[in-house]
């Protein structure tokens, strides 16, 4: 008899230790939380993007942010013409050759300090052969529609010789959509029987002044899976990072099941959806060659920078990504890019290809933030390097490609 209340006591000391450790493991998640949300609410304040009519948001002039994340923590300043970097008139100085970079958070660069963006770093290199301005017209949530229509109203007062548009994959998915990856309305383009653009949401609608946007942010709060801030940060974590074990934990109960289904903006990398991705890649096409052709109109030269998402130049992150949602062996990593090679080829336009320096850095110092699916300082570096040969072909300067890269 009292082996047997030895071991009830034995059995619920252990089931109370366990409660308790639940109990503190819990209350730590929700202390994390709730620090996490009002370290974001202090630093989203005041808004540095506003609503544009034109664009869909654009950065608000003079504004200044921090933006804190468990991978980098940034200060970012914006100009007085809404641009990161410093002030710059339309009209460039004497003597002096400029760079317009156009594209989306890659381009504009929050998450790394300004000294060291895309354009800031391929500034200094181009510096070497005289004196030249890269201005930095990036966006955040921008697709190509939207970067066109920059150039169009704005960018092209800027006087510059080279037009670098940074192309990333999801800009296909979002050139075919009326709202962006935030949630808010965007102009975009449908197009004709004749091959012309037919521009839509114009103007673009106001948000809904009841919901949080890019002009009115709020902090993300994560909901609690099954009552559970600790089972939702665990499921937060093994999602993308360990899908097998996500998978076994699913089964307990202990994470979020999640959909096995890839997402829209994967669709170009795989057989299926070919009317949907032929529509993308149609859109896309249209807004280069219209692009291209105003850009030439101007005096200049339009050229592509292509930006992998990560799992392009990094086999692990690849596999991860197969794993995570159960892509056949006819989905394809260079599937986007060989198509952009066709597209640039077509339409004359260079193509600058910074995969193969990206996947040699990947090997030994990561050029992407882990958590966060942007370049770090590294990337930025690599991606600026990789443009310089044909900006300095461009501007007449030594060591430039004797013809540029398609």
């Amino acid at each position: 008899m009292r082996r047997g209340w030895r071991w009830l006591e034995s059995l619920a000391l252990s089931l109370a230790s366990l409660a308790v450790c639940a109990a503190l493991l819990e209350a730590g998640a929700r202390l994390w939380v709730d620090l996490q949300a009002r370290r974001q609410e202090h630093v989203m304040d005041p808004p540095i993007s506003r609503y544009d009519p034109r664009l869909g948001w654009f950065h608000v002039a003079g504004a200044e942010r921090r933006v804190a994340r468990s991978e980098f923590d940034v200060r970012l300043k914006f100009n007085k013409h809404g641009l990161r970097g410093p002030d710059r008139d339309y009209a460039p100085p004497p003597g002096v050759r400029r760079t317009l970079v156009l594209g989306d958070s890659f381009a504009e660069g929050y998450y790394v300090d300004e000294g060291q963006t895309v354009a800031a770093v391929l500034e200094g290199l181009l510096r070497r052969c005289g004196p030249h301005e890269v201005i930095n017209a990036g966006v955040q949530g921008y697709s190509t529609d939207q970067e066109y229509l920059f150039y169009l109203h704005d960018g092209r007062r800027y006087g510059s010789r080279l037009v670098l548009l940074l192309f990333y994959s999801n800009d296909l998915r979002y050139n075919t959509s009326p709202v962006g990856s935030g949630g808010e309305a965007k102009p975009y383009f449908e197009v004709d029987d004749r091959g012309a653009l037919v521009r839509r949401n114009d103007p673009v609608p106001p948000p809904d002044p009841s919901r949080t946007s890019r002009a009115r942010p709020g902090a993300h709060r994560p909901v609690p899976w099954r009552g559970s801030m600790a089972l939702r940060l665990l499921s937060s974590r093994t999602v993308d990072g360990n899908p097998p074990l996500h998978a076994v934990l699913s089964r307990l109960g202990l994470v979020e099941p999640v959909s096995r289904e890839a997402p829209i903006e994967l669709w170009p990398y795989g057989p299926g959806h070919a009317r949907e991705v032929e529509e993308e890649w149609r859109r896309t096409r249209a807004i280069l060659a219209a692009l291209r052709a105003q850009v030439t109109a101007d005096g200049a030269t339009l050229a592509l920078l292509y930006v992998p998402v990560r799992f392009e130049v990094n086999d692990a992150v690849w596999q991860l990504t197969r794993e995570r949602y159960r892509l056949g062996r006819r989905w394809e990593v260079d599937r986007v890019f060989e198509r952009l090679q066709e597209v640039c080829r077509d339409l004359d336009i260079p193509l600058i290809d910074p995969r193969e320096p990206l996947r040699r850095s990947e090997r030994s110092a990561a050029a992407y933030y882990t958590r966060d699916v942007h370049w770090n300082a590294v990337g930025n570096a690599i991606a600026a390097h990789a443009a310089e040969p044909l900006a300095r072909a461009i501007f007449g300067c030594p060591g430039g490609e004797s013809a540029p890269r398609r």
